[in-house]
């Protein structure tokens, strides 16, 4: 499958081949664990394992669907699915060797072990559940997943994992992905094509290394946090975006606002797609708030009705001082998943 990546300017968001992603700097996914896992602990993976491989899953579905891939129980099948992974930012899967109940697959600049952060267990849960999805599609069977060897660990150049086949087929869980057709007679002037550029090791997106994840993963992964730990999972949400907006620290911002004539914060929607972002002066040219449409964070997966959009609103606060140059702080103070027509953001009191 050819990968068909475009940036609608008007709604701030990445559409890939008539699906909602989000481009986000590499490192995103592991930190996102990483944090996670210093609050649930062994938790984490069984978390994190099957976030991936439920929105990965509904997502290689959603493509199946429109006919963009066709599952085929081949070698031609997995390799054509391996360089739509390698496309997405998520490494260079390989298979070692494989029979009629299991194989040995191996991930070499994996997404899940990029910062080799030494420690002393095995690593890569969403890289696992990645391949959970994969092969659910493929072989319309269960899989289990089991991680022998991990960058992270520091005894292995690249991650290995051994997969094992359930003799059972199943039923998977399934999350439609937002759809937005890109191909009519009478294409939408605002979808630009943006080119991804590869390497051996990643992509690339406005030269910022990035991963290409499903619009969809964050609110499934934040409810089923919520499920476990109840309303703390919005000040779980809030530091990872403080944090995350750190690795935008090396990058070129101010040369991917001049390329899609925005300044400040509303920089936010070609950066990573998180919906369009408008910044609201006063009277005197000062900050009064910033308002978000169609946010990535406000995708409903279950029935709540609260605000959620704490993650956007730390990424907002932790990017303040890089992108205007002063320190602020800003929570949401209405959101479109109770019925607001846009999310809204103030300066916290």
């Amino acid at each position: 499958m050819d990968l068909d990546l475009r940036y609608d300017k008007s709604k701030g968001i990445y559409v890939l081949n008539g699906l909602r992603v989000m481009p986000l700097p590499k490192g995103s996914m592991e930190l996102i664990q990483d944090y996670v896992g210093n609050i649930l602990g062994l938790a984490t993976k069984s978390i994190f394992e099957d976030a991936m491989a439920t929105t990965m899953y509904s997502f290689l579905t959603d493509l199946v669907k429109t006919r963009q891939i066709r599952i085929r129980n081949d070698e031609k099948c997995e390799e054509e699915l391996f360089s739509m992974f390698r496309g997405l930012g998520f490494g260079n899967i390989g298979i070692v060797s494989k029979d009629i109940s299991s194989y040995s697959l191996t991930m070499d600049h994996g997404f899940n072990s990029f910062l080799s952060i030494i420690k002393p267990m095995t690593y890569c849960y969403q890289a696992g559940g990645l391949l959970i999805a994969l092969y659910r599609l493929i072989l319309g069977k269960d899989v289990k997943i089991n991680e022998l060897k991990c960058k992270t660990t520091g005894n292995s150049d690249i991650d290995w994992f051994e997969l094992t086949i359930s003799n059972e087929k199943k039923e998977f869980s399934y999350i439609n992905s937002p759809s937005y057709p890109f191909e009519s007679k009478t294409p939408n002037q605002n979808l630009e094509k943006i080119d991804i550029s590869n390497s051996e090791y990643g992509i690339t997106i406005n030269s910022i290394p990035v991963e290409i994840v499903p619009v969809v993963f964050f609110p499934y992964l934040f409810s089923k946090l919520r499920k476990i730990i109840g309303m703390g999972v919005y000040g779980i949400q809030y530091g990872i975006g403080t944090t995350m907006s750190k690795l935008y620290v090396p990058y070129p911002l101010p040369e991917v606002a001049s390329k899609y004539q925005v300044a400040g914060f509303d920089v936010l929607a070609p950066l990573a797609g998180v919906g369009l972002v408008k910044s609201i002066k006063n009277d005197f040219g000062g900050l009064q708030e910033v308002d978000v449409y169609d946010s990535f964070n406000a995708l409903h997966i279950d029935t709540e009705t609260e605000k959620r959009c704490y993650l956007l609103a730390g990424i907002l606060t932790g990017l303040s001082y890089l992108l205007l140059g002063t320190n602020l702080k800003l929570k949401e103070a209405d959101c479109s998943s109770v019925n607001n027509s846009f999310c809204k953001f103030s300066f916290e009191k």
